[in-house]
């Protein structure tokens, strides 16, 4: 699809012209201003279409047969009929194997459990052995350093955006089961997660050989610092593992990100210090006249600190302070426009007014001019209920905009994007120049008063049967199954939804637990 047209590049269609080329159009209680008049269709005034781009519309809704009869003659009521006659089938499996499938062993703790699996399955073979209490320290080391390294790559901006990238250009033409598969890729953060707790286990078992080199000579100057780091680090380690559960991350959620922070700097310090230590007492009783660089770059410990190390430090060499344009929407949103880059579709750049403290992601929204981008941010905290209130001339932002889950969307042929309240944002930023198929459900109160005209005016542009729901008006829907309907009678091929952790996760269950691809932000990391 083109990008949005500006109005001073479109024509306004006159309403009965409308009438000539859309389908019906059914919004619910969206708190506009109408034109409704026997079988004419119901379409806000201030619409501007491209006609001949609304006849192909048109077209390819009509040659859907959940909306058509093959002459074409299936009236608005028998199609609204059809569509409330849909109801959600059974869900599939027992109760108790869905539960595990469907929420305990999802995508993402499933990768989490292959990799912690994976490094405990190689730990229990040393030990029936009978070697795991005697493992060379170096070994040790190398194992945990070698889980920091992947857990702090996978969640790498360049990284991610890569494994997006080539996901994302997974063909259409591909069987819709590998598709459906590779868009799965956005629960990577599970590989960050398990390899983080693995890192935790080996260093764990590092400890034994450490103690011991300290009972055996405790008053040797490298052995009690060693020990000393090496009690830092597990403090450090565990506080970091613990306070990642999902439970206490949302319940303490600013503390949990401190600890991840500043927890995380300061024990790559002392990882540094842990490596160079022994390798210089080492040096110093067995080969005194080699250079301690030429033993550090032998060592495979070194090489995964460094990458670490780059990793970490990449984004913040791209720390800067950039201009805003706050235009307030409403009491309850804000919209934020940039002009310092322009972004890739479905990419979130991170803001803050506070850089070591706290940052936040939005989905970026490109102008409808290609320069620069803007975010909706609407009431959902401290941070941005101040954003709202004293809307900021600048704002912190650092490294590069990640991509999210609505970029790996284009691989299927047919789509359902389901978003409530400011999730309507990342659904923008994907059908800007984007030519989809999709159908557009968003649910939020008075979606008119709270972001304007102008939104709404985008949805409709993209798909004329687009279902606003109004829930100041009408309540809040089952999502699950209005989003259902629109699956079936599009004869779509997934579903997305973009909304919060609680609406999320029941959305999410009701649809894969019927055996409907659904695909959705992930919370847990």
């Amino acid at each position: 699809m083109a990008p949005f047209p500006s109005h001073r590049h479109t024509r306004r269609a006159p309403e009965a012209e409308l009438t000539k080329w859309l389908p019906d159009i059914y919004l619910i209680n969206i708190g506009m201003d109408w034109s409704a008049a026997g079988s004419a269709p119901l379409w806000p005034r201030s619409v501007y279409l491209d006609p001949e781009k609304a006849l192909i519309q048109r077209k390819e809704i009509l040659s859907n047969e959940s909306f058509a009869s093959s002459t074409s003659t299936l009236t608005a009521g028998k199609q609204m009929q059809h569509l409330e006659d849909l109801q959600l089938p059974r869900k599939k499996y027992g109760r108790i194997h869905r539960n595990l499938r469907f929420t305990f062993f999802s995508v993402y703790r499933r990768l989490n459990l292959f990799v912690v699996l994976s490094n405990l399955i190689i730990i229990a073979v040393f030990a029936a052995l009978h070697r795991l209490l005697s493992i060379d320290a170096q070994l040790l080391g190398t194992a945990a350093a070698a889980n920091i390294t992947a857990s702090v790559l996978i969640r790498q901006e360049l990284v991610i955006n890569l494994l997006f990238a080539s996901f994302g250009k997974c063909p259409q033409s591909f069987p819709l089961r590998i598709r459906r598969l590779a868009a799965k890729i956005y629960h990577l953060g599970g590989v960050h997660s398990g390899a983080g707790i693995a890192a935790t286990i080996w260093f764990g078992i590092l400890n034994v050989p450490i103690v011991k080199a300290w009972l055996h000579d405790p008053l040797h100057d490298f052995h009690t610092a060693i020990l000393v780091i090496t009690l830092l680090l597990d403090v450090l380690l565990v506080s970091i593992v613990v306070f990642s559960h999902p439970y206490l991350r949302t319940k303490f959620h600013n503390t949990w990100e401190a600890i991840h922070r500043f927890a995380g700097w300061t024990a790559v310090g002392l990882f540094w210090a842990h490596m160079i230590l022994p390798t210089e007492a080492n040096r110093r009783q067995s080969s005194p006249d080699i250079q301690i660089a030429q033993l550090l770059i032998r060592n495979p410990i070194f090489w995964c600190l460094f990458t670490v190390t780059i990793a970490l430090v990449l984004p913040w060499l791209r720390l800067q302070k950039v201009p805003v344009r706050a235009v307030p929407l409403s009491d309850h949103a804000v919209r934020l426009h940039f002009g310092y880059t322009n972004l890739p579709l479905c990419a979130a750049p991170r803001f803050s007014d506070s850089p070591l403290t706290e940052w936040h992601a939005f989905a970026g929204i490109p102008e409808e001019d290609g320069m620069g981008f803007s975010v909706l941010v609407s009431k959902a905290g401290d941070w941005t209920s101040k954003i709202i209130q004293s809307p900021p001339k600048e704002l912190w932002t650092r490294g590069i905009p990640a991509r999210g889950v609505l970029h790996i969307a284009p691989i299927f042929r047919k789509m359902v994007l389901v978003a409530t309240g400011s999730g309507i944002g990342p659904v923008l930023s994907l059908l800007y120049a984007r030519n989809l198929n999709a159908r557009i459900m968003w649910s939020t109160p008075d979606p008119v008063s709270t972001y304007q005209q102008a939104i709404v005016d985008q949805i409709l542009l993209a798909d004329p049967n687009a279902l606003i729901i109004n829930t100041s008006k009408s309540g809040r829907p089952d999502l699950a199954r209005e989003a259902y309907k629109l699956y079936r009678s599009s004869q779509a091929e997934a579903v997305f939804i973009i909304s919060n952790p609680k609406v999320t996760r029941k959305v999410v269950y009701a649809l894969e637990s019927r055996g409907i691809p659904i695909f959705a932000p992930i919370f847990d990391s």
